[in-house]
């Protein structure tokens, strides 16, 4: 964890200084204004290397670089990316010993501990435009409970609302930590109370922009956004739906993903020649992006049988989505999946113009507000008005040609929850949010379901109570913080 204590911002550092001197440090003024302060918030978010663990559980897609499947379930001794593409939890205290380094554990903690709490820290003291000042410390509050929110989904149990208080979860770092004393983990409880309460005080601020100074910067959306997404991981449907509501009063545009704007087209290199249209979700042009993490899908995932089975017909996620077998004439042994894996599946990425085109894999949509409001409303035998939320996102994403509403079609719970999972699948597709969704889920009885996937012949399980859900900390963190106990598995 040194290595992490290392580079937090040296206006930390300095500001601890004062403590102990009258002297003004040599340096102080480099983070003492607002505009000097708002340099921070204008780091690069984008592509994290394991984004590759979310893809793989509850497997949706299968990253490509993880090698050839059959060679990799018949080798004496299970690698970590065999234990996660066959659900081997038998295998989970080596899955924590092949975890030497973690990207997402290393940028998150990163954007709280370099951005958001030096920005804390030292904004009560920054000199400027008070509102720019205001402005500054919301973001950096929004910046720390989206990162928290990420890190306690990824590496610790769900929140159960009988047991949070005593569930062990991550560290949550405060901008009065003491950088030179390794954190403890928070509980489960205490980790969702401080994303809410850091939400509620960005929201009490009133400071935020309509609309972010870019989509990697923060707006009036962003904290309700956030705030929903927390209250219905804590079984909280009320407060979740009235938060919801708010982050899409304030945007609830929808992109459309049929639209000439957000539509490329390739020329196959094999016949039958036909062009092929495709999503082109050009960077920074999503207006339904409340918050925007830049990745690129270069032909590095493969979508199992499984998942397409579950995609509603002409959506653009199936559909639209650029692959190796559209470009090859449908040749499955042209696409990535047999050339990498030995698997006959298509292979999607390589989106966009010479600009690139980017995915939100971390980031907040308009889209996952809509579905909260969906389930809630589901929650509250309010079917027509449910399916009247996931309209206005599936209007967007079902090929006009066969789009047909669901409002008014569908008139019982049981039917309205499998079309919630399915919209929830093609809308969090190739992002971390599928995860995050169906992680959620398996605490609930009417929701919960056991996920199955056939490779190479062979079948493989994940129940909504394995341990795979909750990923181990990463050796490099543990070697240095003796309190990061692993929650994957009791030690």
């Amino acid at each position: 964890m040194k290595k992490i204590f290392a580079i937090v911002s040296i206006a930390l550092l300095l500001a601890s200084c004062a403590d102990f001197t009258d002297l003004k440090p040599k340096g102080m003024n480099m983070l003492s204004s607002a505009d000097e302060l708002e340099l921070l918030l204008n780091t690069e978010i984008r592509d994290f290397n394991r984004i590759f663990d979310f893809y793989m559980l509850p497997g949706d897609v299968l990253p490509a670089p993880v090698g050839n499947i059959a060679n990799m379930l018949s080798a004496p001794t299970p690698s970590r990316n065999a234990i996660l593409v066959s659900w081997d939890e038998s295998n989970v205290k080596r899955l924590a010993e092949l975890t030497a380094s973690d990207d997402d554990y290393t940028k998150l903690f990163g954007f709280v501990g370099q951005v958001a709490n030096p920005i804390l820290a030292s904004v009560g003291f920054a000199t400027g435009d008070a509102a720019k000042i205001q402005q500054i410390k919301a973001e950096a509050l929004c910046l720390r409970a989206w990162a928290e929110f990420l890190l306690v989904n990824k590496y610790a149990a769900a929140y159960r609302p009988a047991t949070a208080d005593n569930t062990p979860g991550v560290p949550y770092l405060m901008e009065d930590w003491d950088i030179s004393i390794p954190p403890e983990k928070w509980s489960v409880g205490s980790v969702y109370e401080q994303i809410i309460k850091d939400c509620d005080e960005a929201i009490a601020l009133d400071a935020l922009p309509f609309k972010n100074v870019n989509q990697m910067r923060w707006s009036k959306a962003c904290p309700y956004a956030i705030k929903a997404l927390a209250l219905m991981s804590m079984q909280d449907f009320e407060g979740a739906e009235a938060a919801a509501k708010e982050a899409v009063r304030i945007n609830g545009a929808v992109s459309n993903y049929w639209s000439a704007p957000l539509t490329g087209t390739r020329m196959p290199y094999m016949p039958p020649m036909i062009p092929c249209q495709y999503v082109n979700r050009l960077p920074f042009a999503c207006e339904e992006d409340l918050f925007h993490t830049y990745t690129e899908l270069n032909f590095t995932l493969l979508r199992t049988p499984e998942f397409e089975a579950k995609l509603e017909a002409g959506h653009s996620a199936l559909v639209r989505m650029p692959t190796g077998m559209m470009l090859f004439g449908n040749n499955p042994t042209m696409g990535m999946g047999m050339a990498m894996c030995g698997l006959p599946y298509s292979d999607i990425g390589g989106m966009g113009t010479g600009a690139g085109a980017s995915w939100n894999t971390f980031g907040l949509k308009t889209t996952h507000q809509y579905l909260i409001l969906a389930e809630c409303a589901i929650r509250k035998d309010r079917i027509d008005e449910a399916m009247g939320y996931l309209d206005q996102i599936r209007v967007n994403r079902i090929d006009p040609e066969v789009y047909a509403p669901l409002k008014g079609a569908v008139t019982g719970k049981e039917a309205a929850i499998a079309h919630l999972k399915q919209t929830a699948m093609g809308e969090n597709a190739y992002s971390a949010f599928h995860f995050i969704f169906c992680k959620r889920w398996s605490q609930l009885d009417d929701m919960k379901e056991t996920f199955t996937r056939t490779l190479v012949g062979q079948t493989f399980t994940l129940t909504p109570d394995s341990k795979l859900w909750v990923f181990p900390f990463p050796g490099n963190a543990r070697d240095n913080n003796p309190n990061l106990t692993q929650n994957s598995y009791e030690e």
